[in-house]
């Protein structure tokens, strides 16, 4: 399973072989209780990744939201050990609980927004604020310059991540 981040939504998405995907984390999520102590972040998550020889393996952007597209021929049955290896440190695989009411429908303004800006089948968020988002079903790259617009068009809706304050 590869999980990393795009908005400031909560998605996790399963890879198969030869299935091009992208999938993301909450930018600010950050947990303690991963083994050993250690604090569950994107960042940490990303550095382990490289550690397991995933060199292009990206960092988390500035706002610590964490967008992954896996390269063209890459092992997938290495990147699976590494997710496998690095899953303590990742927020997303923390304990889940349910998020307000009003952040679920925040998430609900922002895959409408998303709809809005052209992106046809970008998908609701689940009841925990989850979003699943396949590629293939997109239609799009998530790097294509249409998303990155409808993102900064539609960002403003999303809740504020929760260790930071609402804008």
């Amino acid at each position: 399973m590869l999980t990393a981040a795009l908005l400031v939504l909560t998605i996790a998405g399963c890879t198969k072989a030869g299935e091009p995907t992208v999938a993301t984390a909450d930018p600010g999520a950050t947990a303690s209780g991963a083994a050993g102590g250690e604090e569950r972040s994107a960042l940490a998550y990303s550095k382990c990744m490289r550690a397991q020889g995933q060199t292009w393996f990206p960092d988390p952007d500035p706002q610590g939201g964490l967008t992954v597209h896996n390269p063209d021929g890459v092992d997938q049955k290495k990147v699976e050990a590494a997710e496998q290896a690095c899953r303590k440190y990742a927020p997303w695989e923390g304990p889940k609980t349910p998020i307000p009411a009003e952040d679920l429908a925040k998430l609900r303004q922002v895959a409408q927004c998303m709809r809005d800006h052209g992106l046809t089948n970008w998908p609701d968020p689940d009841a925990n604020g989850g979003t699943s988002i396949d590629t293939k079903k997109l239609g799009v790259d998530p790097g294509d310059p249409k998303v990155r617009q409808a993102q900064q068009e539609c960002q403003k809706l999303a809740p504020a991540p929760k260790d930071k304050p609402a804008a």
